[in-house]
């Protein structure tokens, strides 16, 4: 069963779930939910640079509220900042205290600047979607 969600991009204390695709044009950032197989797909497109960070933020909190498994795909992501890498290392030392399974798709622009870093020892980061739901499932939690 294959079910959707909206996640707001726009920096708020809530989240507004009832839109179809969120998109804040002055961020420039886009986040859409799906579901499917017990794992949520958060897509998320755009800059994310200084200003967008905290949208980016709280778009992840949303995002895993949630128990079930999550891959956050940010194929469709131009640009990451060293503020948006500061966002990805909070969340992931946050999953990893609340032992939640997720991982991350990431096209060269987002996987690059995490491999620099030194993060990808924090971050399970994939090449694709499909790479990123097949690790999850070899763990066991989709």
């Amino acid at each position: 069963m294959k079910s959707s969600r909206s996640v707001s991009a726009v920096a708020a204390p809530h989240c507004d779930r009832g839109s179809r695709l969120a998109h804040d044009h002055e961020i420039g950032v886009a986040v859409e939910a799906a579901a499917t197989g017990g794992v949520t797909i958060g897509r998320i497109s755009g800059d994310i640079d200084v200003l967008a960070a905290p949208s980016f933020a709280l778009a992840l909190a949303d995002l895993a509220q949630d128990d079930a498994a999550l891959v956050i795909d940010m194929t469709g992501v131009d640009f990451v900042g060293t503020s948006a890498l500061s966002v990805l290392s909070t969340f992931a030392e946050s999953a990893r205290q609340r032992h939640m399974t997720w991982a991350l798709a990431g096209n060269r622009a987002v996987l690059r600047p995490i491999q620099a870093t030194g993060l990808d020892t924090k971050i399970p980061a994939c090449d694709s979607v499909r790479k990123a739901l097949d690790w999850i499932d070899a763990r066991g939690h989709a």
